[in-house]
């Protein structure tokens, strides 16, 4: 394939499913190779049989983006298999938690904190301090996964939402710190889009569909997917450090 990322290196975590599985294969359309990661080896292995099909180069990696170590690890992989620090590092492994403050399940509180907060930081940091260090000059792209919902916090998703507000909270501040050394860090804040995650995070017919029925038709993985796309392939001067994709019909959050 070719493309106006042909050439470069995607790396895409929790690219099993969902948005993960899109912005691989959209990303793969334009000519970048990538590296696909998640804890089921079996659907990347799908994945990459997909890719290479349409033609495109893909490499499964399979990690628990939870753990720092085995993130440092995949890093450390997809370097030496590109032979060279990954161009595009999109920060997607992470789930939802039905419920606020007060409903919500306290026992799943730690692994959320720890997969969409922590773990995330940890592979931006890693990532963005491999580009800025690259030799001839930093050039690169973190783009992290947030969500509307972490920026208009809903009571329906509240610890969810905290996890998505303090992600993005740190990608500003990596933005702050790595822009200058020529590495992008943007982030992604979808609303509604139909995926595993309602399932994961425990969203049902009662406490999910009724609300989401009134925004009518709501966005696709592929849609962020092109959206990610957009922002990559930005001209090297030019950075879209936020941005938020919604359904026409979704009035908040």
């Amino acid at each position: 394939m070719t493309g106006p990322l042909s050439l470069k290196t995607a790396l895409i975590t929790g690219a099993s499913a969902g948005i993960g599985w899109a912005t691989a294969l959209h990303l793969a359309k334009t000519g970048c190779r990538v590296v696909v990661s998640a804890r089921r080896d079996e659907r990347l292995a799908e994945l990459v049989v997909e890719i290479e099909a349409a033609g495109g180069t893909a490499l499964a990696l399979p990690a628990d983006a939870s753990e720092p170590a085995a993130l440092d690890r995949l890093l450390a992989d997809v370097t030496d298999w590109a032979g060279g620090v990954p161009d595009i590092v999109v920060a997607n492994a992470g789930h939802g938690l039905a419920g606020g403050v007060l409903s919500s399940d306290r026992a799943r509180w730690e692994h959320m904190v720890q997969l969409n907060f922590l773990a995330t930081t940890h592979l931006m940091r890693c990532a963005a301090e491999a580009m800025a260090a690259r030799e001839g000059g930093g050039q690169g792209d973190v783009v992290v996964l947030g969500s509307c919902v972490g920026v208009n916090i809903s009571p329906f998703s509240g610890m969810y939402g905290a996890t998505k507000f303090a992600v993005g909270a740190a990608a500003e501040a990596l933005r702050r710190e790595v822009g200058p050394r020529g590495v992008r860090v943007t982030t992604i804040r979808p609303g509604i889009v139909t995926s595993e995650f309602q399932e994961v995070a425990g969203y049902d017919a009662e406490n999910f569909g009724k609300t989401v029925a009134k925004f009518g038709e709501v966005l696709q993985p592929q849609d962020v997917a092109r959206t990610i796309g957009f922002v990559v392939s930005q001209p090297s001067h030019v950075h879209v450090n936020e941005l938020t994709i919604r359904p026409v019909g979704q009035d908040y959050p």
